[in-house]
């Protein structure tokens, strides 16, 4: 009898000892979440909830953002709900699921557009505080400029994107790694684009990134980037539809000013026909040179202090990033 007296206590403690610490977690989560209500809504995105949720006692943390809405600038965004999942015993890996849609609105241009979609999913995996995987899938996305009712800008069947650490590139003594990005959209339709039936993608390689993602909000993360040498090399920007096509290519970083710098390699066919008069015929040439024997056009874009040239003909200026 004694020593079922004796378990029960034990039981009883431990039982107790876990819903507290499961209670002390969920209510620094809850902390950190609101505290992002805080923030300027300039310098740092400002994060809003209308409620906020912590359940999944006593094995899980669920995050419940109903009404979540995002600041920054003059551009507000505003989902109807976010849902984040954690393991209490693997809190490094995390499960998302957002509900449609997301509306986004600009005070300085006017413009409004809604995202609507059936299922969208996240996941975040982290090694020790560096990035392992980021993924983001969605299924049946709609895009609509709602300035005057639904416009439709684009949809797609599918669209997915993934952000994996390269393990060999990471330098534990700089606290430097790298990241390869890869993107996909399937069925894509874009009226106003002329485009019916097309496919987008992208794959990139991006180096010169902290490994601790507790640095990333940082506002000298950009000048630690070029400090390091970081580069974005861009393996392929491709967008299709039937024969016709267009395909970027190149390497960009910035300057010690933290200006862009770099060069890109654009080939296409059928684009210039499907900007028609919305491009001058003389910038056209400029950004995306002259036709082959093959229809197809192809141009080199260099990019030095911040701008931006065809050749020898300076084309625009783009700003410094930090």
């Amino acid at each position: 009898m004694k020593r079922i007296i004796i378990l029960g206590i034990v039981i009883f403690l431990v039982i107790a000892g876990w819903s507290g610490a499961w209670l002390f977690a969920s209510n620094e989560i809850r902390k950190a979440v609101v505290s992002l209500a805080d923030a300027d809504g300039v310098s740092t995105p400002k994060v809003t909830c209308d409620k906020l949720d912590i359940s999944g006692y006593p094995f899980w943390f669920d995050v419940i953002c109903t009404g979540a809405n995002v600041t920054s600038g003059d551009v507000t965004a505003a989902v109807t709900e976010v849902k984040a999942t954690a393991v209490v015993y693997n809190p490094t890996q995390i499960l998302a699921v957002a509900k449609a849609p997301l509306t986004v609105s600009d005070a300085f241009t006017g413009s409004k557009s809604r995202l609507d979609w059936q299922n969208m999913e996240a996941s975040a995996r982290l090694t020790g505080w560096r990035i392992a995987r980021i993924s983001v899938v969605a299924d049946a996305l709609v895009l609509n400029d709602t300035v005057s009712g639904d416009n439709l800008i684009a949809k797609a069947s599918h669209a997915e994107a993934h952000l994996i650490d390269i393990p060999e590139q990471h330098d534990a003594t700089k606290g430097l790694a790298a990241l390869a990005l890869y993107s996909k959209a399937d069925d894509v339709n874009a009226p106003g684009f002329k485009i019916n039936d097309g496919r987008t993608s992208i794959e990139a390689d991006i180096t010169g990134l902290s490994d601790d993602v507790r640095t990333y909000t940082d506002p000298a993360m950009m000048k630690r980037w070029q400090q390091a040498g970081g580069k974005i090399k861009l393996v392929g920007l491709k967008g299709d539809d039937g024969d016709q096509f267009v395909n970027v290519a190149g390497t960009l970083g910035l300057d010690g000013q933290g200006k862009p710098e770099g060069q890109l390699t654009i080939g296409s066919k059928g684009l210039v026909e499907r900007l028609g008069t919305t491009v001058p015929e003389q910038w056209r040439s400029l950004i995306l040179g002259n036709p082959g024997a093959d229809g197809s056009y192809s141009q080199i874009i260099n990019l030095r202090a911040g701008v931006i040239f065809s050749g020898l003909i300076p084309l625009g200026v783009l700003p410094p990033l930090m």
